[in-house]
């Protein structure tokens, strides 16, 4: 089988000079880091100042030259899990995505993808580009969907990530899966270090809702819990990782990435060094009794 690296990274240097461009300075002079605080109530935050904050770039601590607790819009791509596993939930899926839509502010903007719900690897994105329009969003998650197929996840977030590769500012993946990467025979394999790999050069965050599927049956409950994976590469990037046992408990966990979405820091440094490694970031509330969430890692831009 072919491996799926060469492709992707062409395309997915691309937004790099892109990102956050038109507000501050070039993606090659700082790094944006995303983040969301909360307390020990699992509470938002949303009232910090930059000196309640501290960013290290591969242990060192430096200094934040972009700071923002504003609301920012954002593109996201709402990735449905449409497949064999998931076909009794989807009801239940569809009016938890319209939670997410109908909470998007003006200039918002997303598409609904949905993958397995015809044989192979079909992977589907609606409306042909980004939108602000919420009755065009929910038209396309009331639209009915086929039979379950297979379920292939790791190449529906990949081709979430192209969709987002010229949208501009916060770029945002939110996947519902229960987690299994299974998908089709396919020449193009995508594997998940590859996949980790461009969403972090393409800093994409990727929120994903996984679902831990638990049948009783006699003699025991059966439990299948969500690939750990998705865990890592959610962690990775910055989102957020949500489990879920009862698929009734979806809307309010589609309401809540929506709200921390409203309610992430913008924070930003300039490189140290441009070496073309990877860097590893920490981000710290000085405040007692606070966690930050943000991406883990980037990619140094090379020369001076």
């Amino acid at each position: 089988m072919q491996p799926i690296r060469p492709l992707l990274l062409v395309v997915a240097l691309l937004p790099l000079s892109l990102v956050d461009a038109s507000q501050f300075r070039t993606a090659t002079e700082v790094v944006s880091v995303y983040t969301t605080v909360q307390d020990q109530a699992t509470r938002l935050v949303p009232d910090l100042e930059q000196s309640d904050f501290v960013i290290t770039d591969n242990g060192k601590e430096q200094p934040i030259t972009v700071f923002s607790n504003a609301i920012t819009p954002f593109s996201a791509v709402v990735m449905l899990d449409r497949s064999g596993s998931m076909i009794d939930h989807q009801n239940v899926i569809r009016d938890a995505a319209m939670a997410f839509v109908v909470r998007l502010l003006a200039d918002d903007q997303a598409r609904i993808g949905s993958f397995g719900d015809a044989p192979g690897n079909a992977i589907a994105l609606n409306p042909p580009t980004f939108t602000s329009s919420k009755d065009e969003l929910v038209s396309v998650l009331q639209t009915p969907i086929l039979d379950g197929g297979n379920s292939p996840v790791w190449m529906s977030i990949n081709q979430a990530v192209t969709a987002l590769s010229f949208q501009t500012g916060r770029r945002v993946v939110v996947i519902f899966t229960d987690g299994h990467d299974a998908p089709a025979p396919s020449p193009i394999v995508v594997k998940i270090q590859e996949l980790v790999e461009r969403v972090r050069l393409a800093n994409v965050m990727v929120y994903a809702l996984a679902f831990t599927d638990v049948k009783r049956r006699t003699g025991g409950v059966q439990i299948t819990p969500p690939d750990p994976d998705l865990r890592r590469l959610a962690d990775d990037s910055g989102g957020g990782y949500f489990e879920v046992t009862d698929a009734e408990r979806l809307g309010p966990l589609f309401t809540r990435v929506a709200e921390e979405l409203h309610r992430q820091y913008w924070l930003g440094f300039a490189p140290p060094v441009r070496d073309g490694k990877v860097h590893q970031i920490a981000v710290k509330v000085k405040r007692p009794g606070m966690t930050a969430r943000a991406r883990q890692s980037y990619v140094a831009p090379l020369g001076r």
